[in-house]
């Protein structure tokens, strides 16, 4: 009987376990629109986490932000931070790089984190581009952002509404506690980075092979961290 090797690390099982279930599902689930008429240059800029949905990888984190610029080459760099442990804890900052594999749908964008890729999809955006709402096909992953760190009541009961009628589980959705507003100190130690290229898609890849699934992102996030751990 084959048997699992023992240098094998703990922490990976539970990736793997979720890959042999994303390979199961990839295209199940229904049909999600996105917002119509993006125009990504005005989504440039700083968004604070309002809540997302639960990932591992930012069990620690405080003070979520993204900030969202345009390359010279057309794609779109993407760098998220939050603070470790508490909102005055070291800096943890992870830059992604993401395009637009469809011109005619600028809301399906395609991010890459660690040599995996995945869908980074805009869902609903606010009209003067106050708020937004990012998620995935799958309904596994959904990010409400806004520009400043808190979002009214009203509004943030309407982003809620319509995530709910996406079948999103908004019940699990965990709220984001963010500092007074402020820019971080820019002598804050970063204790962990990514950088990567993009592709797209309902899929995950790694060193040019490509295996289905739909929450690259995370996963992705999962085994840099992993891979610095075993430095």
């Amino acid at each position: 009987m084959n048997r699992i090797p023992a240098l094998l690390p703990i922490a990976i099982l539970p990736v793997l376990a979720v890959i042999a279930f994303v390979l199961a599902g990839c295209s199940s689930e229904p049909y999600l629109d996105v917002a119509p008429h993006v125009d990504l240059s005005r989504f440039q800029g700083k968004w604070y986490e309002i809540a997302s949905l639960p990932r591992t990888t930012q069990v620690d984190c405080y003070g979520t932000t993204a900030f969202y610029s345009q390359a010279s080459d057309g794609s779109y760099r993407f760098v998220n931070q939050c603070n470790v442990e508490s909102s005055a804890g070291p800096l943890r900052t992870v830059t992604m790089k993401a395009t637009v594999p469809d011109q005619a749908v600028p809301a399906k964008l395609a991010v890459d984190v660690g040599g995996y890729s995945g869908d980074y999809w805009i869902l609903d955006v606010g009209s003067n581009y106050e708020y937004a709402v990012v998620g995935h096909p799958t309904r596994l992953y959904l990010w409400i952002l806004s520009r400043t760190p808190t979002l009214d009541q009203s509004t943030l009961t309407g982003v809620l509404d319509r995530a709910q009628q996406n079948h999103f589980d908004t019940a699990k959705l965990q709220y984001t506690p963010q500092p007074p507003p402020a820019d971080r100190l820019a002598s804050a130690t970063p204790v962990a980075s990514a950088s990567t290229a993009s592709s797209g898609g309902c899929a995950v890849s790694m060193h040019g092979r490509r295996a289905s699934g739909p929450w690259a992102a995370g996963l992705a996030l999962a085994f840099s961290v992993w891979r610095r751990r075993r430095r």
